[in-house]
């Protein structure tokens, strides 16, 4: 398989994956991330997966909408295994709580290939903001 189709592959799991449990159980995202991964959530910056767990903690429950996201493979990125890293664009609507209205997202991820389990990522770099 090459690696535009293995990006995108991964790519899919990894936004069913994060969407999914984002909304019913996000006690399940701390593991995709790395004590020195870089997160920003709206303008919040956060230093690794323990401060960024807590902060997802603190948040209502949630409901995604994707429009679209799109994955591009890193070369620049490519661990012992010869996996390259994945870069995703994710666009769609998101509503807290019982909040009245939908807001509008961008997200981007940075997904690095993990050194030791074959075919799994962990997240380097996650940006989110409302539009």
């Amino acid at each position: 398989m090459d690696v535009v189709a293995t990006a995108e592959k991964s790519t899919e799991q990894f936004i069913q994956f994060f969407y999914g449990n984002y909304d019913k159980q996000r006690s399940a995202l701390g593991n995709l991330y790395r004590d020195n991964s870089a997160i920003l959530w709206n303008g919040n910056a956060f230093s690794g997966a323990q401060q960024y767990s807590e902060f997802l903690g603190r948040l209502p429950v949630s409901h995604h909408e994707l429009d679209v996201y799109d994955c591009h493979p890193i070369a620049a990125i490519t661990n012992s295994l010869g996996a390259t890293g994945i870069l995703i664009n994710v666009t769609g609507s998101v509503k807290y709580g019982d909040h009245p209205n939908k807001r509008t997202f961008s997200q981007t991820f940075i997904l690095v290939p993990d050194e030791v389990q074959a075919g799994n990522y962990y997240v380097q770099s996650d940006n989110f903001r409302f539009v």
